[in-house]
């Protein structure tokens, strides 16, 4: 297997583990989440695989990545790209810390509706599909 198919299969993997929590009323809505914003991440370190990027392994750098080297691409919509990754890269810590407040803290789970579960899912699908095409 090739780095992009790795990458993209950890993807439809994580966002497929998003759609399940959903399906089955589980809710983990931090656990959607994360799993939403890695899913997000592996597709674009599928894209920048296929079109000969060196994939990064920090978070951040990953995300810019894909949305500097899908800025130009007609294929897939990179406004959407830049907008999600800038959403998720505020997000990650999010669902994984609780959040301090004042004097009281936000559990992850509390930072995210299934709601906003559902809206985020759908975006980072219509971005795997955007990519699935290319690789």
């Amino acid at each position: 297997m090739n780095e992009d198919e790795a990458y993209l299969d950890i993807a439809i993997r994580y966002l497929e583990s998003c759609n399940e929590h959903i399906n089955t009323n589980t809710t983990l809505q931090e656990v959607i989440g994360f799993n939403c914003y890695h899913s997000f991440e592996s597709a674009g370190g599928a894209y920048n695989s296929h079109y000969g990027q060196v994939v990064p392994k920090a978070h951040a750098r990953k995300l810019n990545a894909f949305v500097a080297n899908t800025r130009h691409n007609t294929l897939v919509n990179g406004r959407a790209i830049a907008a999600i990754a800038t959403m998720l890269n505020s997000l990650r810590n999010k669902y994984l810390y609780p959040e301090q407040v004042g004097y009281m803290f936000i559990r992850p789970q509390d930072q995210l509706s299934m709601t906003d579960c559902k809206r985020l899912v759908a975006k980072v699908r219509g971005i795997l599909r955007q990519i699935e095409r290319l690789i």
